[in-house]
């Protein structure tokens, strides 16, 4: 493994611990890449990976801080510019799944093109109801080639990235999001318990890892009470 990647690890696992507080300054560059025995340039590499998950920003002439989460009240999403999951943007609430479907199967034909896999190649197809603090938070419906990583339920119950990441080492380095909306199904209102016919926000994604691989494709849907998003705008050069 990359240094780098070993230093963006360990520094993103300070952060979700709660080290290096949401709002507060981080140790300056100088420190870090001495505490690391890295240089600037790679101490930077890593830095970079942490700003593109939203876990922290740099302050011209102040430094770098730890990125305030969402007001746990808000019923705001994930960040929808950032590669992060809804583990990772709700860090202080209690993140839980229901599986509702796991199971292998050969892929659909569109399948195959998001995930650029071959006709006779499984995918795992995972059906998931998300809960925010023991609450209906979303419907998951997703697709990964079972090549990537051997997955059971006690995986499913928890964060797959926080495993794939951790475990595999396949990190979320880039995604295409669509987002739309459309009536409840029968089976998705159920999901949500919500009535079938209900409003519902989509936002539908394909996940690239650091290979600049895809290896998800899915669906996630929100009820009306859970369809605010926001999206962070930064300008580096002005005209």
């Amino acid at each position: 493994m990359y240094r780098y990647k070993e230093v963006y690890s360990d520094i993103k696992r300070d952060i979700l611990r709660n080290h290096y507080r949401a709002g507060t300054l981080m140790p300056t560059q100088d420190e870090l890449a001495k505490k690391y025995n890295i240089s600037r340039i790679t101490l930077r590499k890593s830095l970079d990976l942490l700003i593109d998950e939203g876990l922290i920003h740099t302050q011209q002439g102040s430094g770098t801080y730890v990125r305030p989460q969402l007001d746990e009240n808000s019923p705001e999403l994930l960040p929808l510019d950032l590669p992060i999951g809804t583990t990772y943007s709700h860090r202080d609430q209690k993140i839980t799944s229901k599986i509702l479907f796991f199971g292998a199967r050969l892929p659909s034909e569109i399948e195959q093109k998001n995930l650029k896999v071959k006709a006779n190649e499984p995918v795992y197809e995972i059906k998931r109801v998300r809960l925010r603090d023991n609450k209906i938070y979303s419907y998951e419906h997703t697709i990964m080639p079972t090549r990537i990583a051997p997955l059971d339920e006690t995986i499913l119950k928890g964060t797959i990235y926080g495993y794939l990441g951790g475990k595999m080492k396949i990190f979320m380095t880039d995604a295409r999001r669509v987002v739309y909306a459309e009536s409840a199904s029968k089976e998705s209102a159920q999901a949500l318990n919500v009535d079938e016919g209900a409003s519902l926000l989509v936002i539908e994604q394909i996940a690239y890892d650091q290979k600049g691989e895809a290896f998800e494709y899915s669906k996630s849907r929100f009820d009306e009470n859970h369809s605010k998003f926001v999206i962070d705008i930064h300008r580096n050069e002005f005209w």
